[in-house]
């Protein structure tokens, strides 16, 4: 599976829209992700982003914020968007494949709460029991 997450000094990118740097992992289906690459995306403008996405192969994004029509434009193409996340890249994606997102450590500052777990909802995720 591949995996591509917005980057900025080492930790998730605040805005998926305005990014300039993707990096890529890949998963061996044994719960180990490789970086593969990345890329300048300084130069890509918002709309064609989803298309480069799916041209890449990507399977899954993991994102911090990104616009309403951006989403669901990503999500037409059949990715898989989990958003509104915040922290180390390394420990998103780990979380990720360990299947520890949603978690709170996780979101970005504001998203927690009933907006977050919509969120997850609307998009087919189960609903963490308390």
């Amino acid at each position: 599976m591949k995996i591509a997450i917005p980057e900025y000094e080492g930790r998730v990118s605040p805005v998926f829209d305005a990014c300039q740097k993707v990096l890529v992992f890949e998963t061996d289906g044994g719960g180990v992700a490789t970086a593969v690459g990345s890329e300048d995306w300084s130069y890509l403008p918002p709309a064609v982003r989803a298309n480069r996405l799916r041209e890449a192969g990507i399977e899954v994004l993991l994102c911090g914020g990104i616009s309403g029509w951006l989403a669901r434009l990503v999500e037409a193409m059949g990715i898989r968007l989990i958003p509104w996340l915040a922290g180390d890249v390394d420990q998103v994606v780990d979380a990720f494949i360990a299947g520890r997102l949603p978690q709170r450590s996780f979101a970005m500052p504001g998203s927690w709460g009933k907006g977050w777990g919509w969120r997850f909802r609307r998009r087919g995720m189960p609903r963490k029991r308390r």
